[in-house]
C-alpha cells in the first residue's frame, strides 16, 4: 500500500517495523484513557502489559497500518491479518498463527487504536475501512474481531454483529471482557 492521504490531511500508509515503539505508545495511551469506565485499573494495566504490544508478524506481513496527521505525527493504528489469531497476546501468537483460507475462513481485524485526544474524528473510521477493503481484496468474504468494551459501539456503528462474549484470562490471570464479532466484507 502507497501513502493514502485523505481530504483531511490524513495520511495512512502500512505499518514498518521501525514504527513499532510509536504503535505500542498509542495502543498504551489508548488503553488507559479510552478503557476507563469499561475495565478497572488491574485490568487496565494488564491489558497494557498483554494486549497492548505490537504484533510484528502483522507488521511484516504488511496488514498493518498507521495514520499521521497532517505533520507526519502517528495518531492511530490497526490492520487486518489472514493469520489465525483473533486479538493480541503472547500465548495465543504462538498457537494460532497459522494462515486462513480466504475462501472458508474470515480475515482477523486486529489491534485499532488511536490516540484519546482525537478519538471520535474519523481515524478509527478510515483504518476499519482499509482493512475491510485489503481483507476483501485478498479474496474474504468476512472478516472476525474481538472488540474490547471501550470499541463495542464502534464496531456495532460499522455494521459489526456480536457473535459472542467471553471472558479473556491473561498470562497475569487478570480477565477481560472481549467481544467477538463478525461482518460480511
Amino acid at each position: 500500500m502507497n501513502n493514502i492521504k485523505n481530504s483531511t490531511g490524513l495520511t495512512i500508509r502500512t505499518a514498518k517495523i521501525s514504527d513499532a515503539d510509536k504503535i505500542e505508545e498509542i495502543m498504551k495511551s489508548s488503553m488507559k484513557s479510552l478503557g476507563q469506565g469499561y475495565y478497572n485499573e488491574k485490568q487496565i494495566q494488564s491489558s497494557c502489559k498483554y494486549v497492548c504490544v505490537p504484533d510484528k508478524q502483522i507488521i511484516e506481513d504488511g496488514t498493518y497500518y498507521v495514520v499521521e496527521d497532517e505533520n507526519g505525527v502517528m495518531i492511530g493504528c490497526g490492520g487486518w491479518s489472514f493469520r489465525n489469531t483473533l486479538y493480541a497476546g503472547p500465548q495465543k501468537q504462538l498457537i494460532e498463527d497459522n494462515m486462513l483460507e480466504p475462501k472458508k475462513d474470515t480475515a482477523r481485524v486486529r489491534a485499532m487504536f488511536v490516540l484519546p485526544s482525537i478519538s471520535g474524528r474519523g481515524i478509527g473510521s478510515l483504518i476499519l475501512k482499509t482493512s475491510e477493503q485489503a481483507a476483501k481484496k485478498y479474496g474474504f468474504k468476512k472478516g472476525a474481531l474481538g472488540a474490547t468494551q471501550s470499541g463495542l459501539a464502534f464496531y456495532k456503528a460499522k455494521s459489526w454483529i456480536v457473535v459472542k462474549e467471553e471472558i479473556a484470562t491473561l498470562p497475569d490471570g487478570i480477565k477481560i471482557e472481549v467481544t467477538q464479532m463478525e461482518k460480511e466484507l
